[in-house]
């Protein structure tokens, strides 16, 4: 059976284009590889607060990029995300007012959260309000390729997965060794999962890029990578898992052994302060590998409320973060490079002409970030490009279909 559009992506990027290509009338199949970091995305960047405005936001995000940013994605990325403040039920201060962190790179507060948890929230209901509208097929896509004006995409399929994904999601799972479809989004997420040390589920291998080059895509910043500074190194229950860094902003900040504390700047961005940690890990400053992340100077109450996982998560492994400092280390969490797209989120061949019918979105693509991304604007971006991208492959099908 042929499909509308082909969604490759089992995160936020891929359901939000599975969303968007649904409610402009196409068929929709999705092909989900796992979900990413979708999950762990806590918060997100909306421009919306006291001070705060769409043309900061651009200046903030082009700033942290250290130049190398594509200015027309940055500006879709900052000018849509406005739309987002009414989409969810946020946090909100008993004022009624929105509860708003501040990540590092961005001038005031303007990351929203429900709870910490709005990747998770988020994709659960769009796999809800989906339910029997999309086909989802549980596999690895392997090869595709665009013959006669469709696509045509061969993958590794797993049954187990499939079986235990529909009892927990009420979703059609379906199986094949191959599918086709008129248009294709690329929402594979990116390549950090390969490192040995890193916040990135395994299956983050940069499936979606080679599959975008197979078709004469162009690729920028291959080797861009930002490392996350507050991975935890240890107790082994928490080992690979990120601690969030708004905190810095609320009273944390970074010791090294001696107990010295070397945080060079509570506005820095996260590029910074990975290399400031290494700095100290390489003058022998360091602590098995790793420093404290001391977040002992923010107020308990604000920690046991605003970051309960974190206080859960290292209680159950044997820490009182309200009391003991976290040993963390920098590590890959983003790949800041990918696929080339503009801001229909179309995939460009090197000589900047579409590939025809291919869209991508999410951290597949390269270019929204440049060489350093704000913390929050992964959760924009997924939300953002994935809707754009869903939209456009869906006019783009009855174009082709058109005769």
């Amino acid at each position: 059976m042929e499909n509308d559009v082909l969604v490759i992506g089992g995160g936020l990027a891929g359901w939000r284009a599975a969303e968007a290509a649904v409610q402009a009338g196409a068929s929709v199949a999705l092909v989900a590889n796992g979900a990413g970091n979708s999950p762990e995305i806590h918060a997100l960047n909306v421009p919306v607060g006291p001070g705060d405005s769409v043309d900061l936001f651009i200046a903030d995000t082009l700033r942290s990029g250290r130049g190398a940013c594509d200015r027309a994605l940055v500006e879709t990325l900052c000018r849509e995300s406005v739309a987002l403040a009414d989409e969810f039920p946020w946090d909100r201060g008993p004022d009624g007012s929105l509860d708003l962190l501040q990540p590092v790179g961005c001038s005031v507060p303007r990351c929203v959260s429900i709870g910490h948890h709005i990747g998770a929230w988020a994709l659960a209901k769009l796999k809800r309000d989906l339910a029997g509208k999309v086909e989802v097929v549980r596999g690895r896509i392997v090869t595709l390729r665009a013959e006669d004006g469709v696509f045509h995409a061969e993958f590794d399929s797993h049954a187990e997965n499939a079986e235990n994904a529909e009892r927990s999601h009420s979703l059609r799972f379906t199986l094949h060794s191959s599918l086709v479809a008129k248009t294709a989004v690329l929402a594979t997420g990116g390549w950090c999962g390969k490192y040995a040390f890193s916040d990135n589920p395994p299956e983050l291998r940069g499936d979606g890029i080679a599959l975008a080059r197979s078709l004469g895509a162009a690729v920028r910043d291959r080797d861009a990578v930002q490392y996350e500074p507050t991975v935890a190194l240890a107790p082994a229950a928490v080992r690979g898992i990120p601690v969030i860094t708004t905190m810095l902003h609320e009273g944390a900040t970074f010791r090294n052994a001696l107990g010295e504390e070397f945080l060079p700047d509570r506005h820095a961005n996260k590029d910074e302060l990975s290399r400031a940690i290494l700095a100290e890990i390489a003058a022998g400053r360091g602590v098995d590998g790793g420093v404290w992340f001391d977040a002992t100077g923010v107020p308990a109450d604000v920690l046991r409320t605003r970051y309960a996982d974190t206080v859960r998560r290292y209680a159950a492994a044997g820490v009182d973060v309200t009391r003991e400092p976290m040993l963390v280390a920098p590590a890959p969490h983003t790949s800041l490079g990918g696929v080339v797209i503009d801001a229909r989120c179309r995939v460009l061949r090197p000589d900047g002409s579409p590939v025809p019918g291919l869209f991508a979105a999410g951290e597949v693509t390269g270019g929204v970030h440049g060489l350093n991304r704000i913390g929050g604007n992964a959760g924009t971006e997924v939300l953002v490009f994935g809707r754009i991208a869903g939209r456009e492959a869906a006019c783009a099908s009855c174009r082709r279909s058109a005769p």
